[in-house]
């Protein structure tokens, strides 16, 4: 028998999860965090189902947004056995350039995303991402800033 899912363990898989994003850290890092079977994201610009559908997101994001930052205000975790459903509140900041402009653009919002996680022994956290939803709610921008 299999000790369950913590609070306190899906809190570090949280904010390993939004620092690796933060520091864009090579893929294999963050494959190592994702399910290999039933993974689905769900983010607004579209849904990854495998490491090849991320893989191409991920290359994507990494390589239009800069000075990120996640700043996690709440998580709120529901175990069940071996998984566990986890619905976060996280502050995100980014910069982003669009050619020719003469500035880059600035954002800031704050996000409600609905997870599931379960047990794996593929990282140091114990745990893997197995649906991951960023738009469960509407973002929330902050005034002032632009717009995705």
């Amino acid at each position: 028998m299999t000790t369950p899912i913590t609070e306190e363990q899906v809190q570090h898989f949280v904010r390993a999860w939004y620092l690796a994003l933060d520091q864009h850290a090579p893929v294999e890092e963050c494959y190592r965090l994702l399910a290999t079977e039933g993974l689905h994201m769900r983010f607004p610009d579209g849904d990854i189902h495998d490491f090849d559908s991320f893989q191409r997101w991920y290359d994507r994001v990494t390589h239009l947004f800069f000075d990120e930052n996640h700043h996690v205000h709440e998580v709120e975790v529901r175990v069940q056995g071996e998984s566990a459903e986890v619905r976060i509140s996280v502050g995100w900041q980014a910069s982003w350039f669009e050619p020719p402009a003469a500035k880059s653009k600035r954002l800031s919002l704050d996000a409600t995303q609905q997870w599931i996680v379960r047990r794996s022994a593929r990282n140091a956290f114990g745990l893997e991402l197995v649906s991951y939803d960023a738009t469960a709610e509407p973002f929330r921008y902050a005034p002032g800033f632009a717009r995705l």
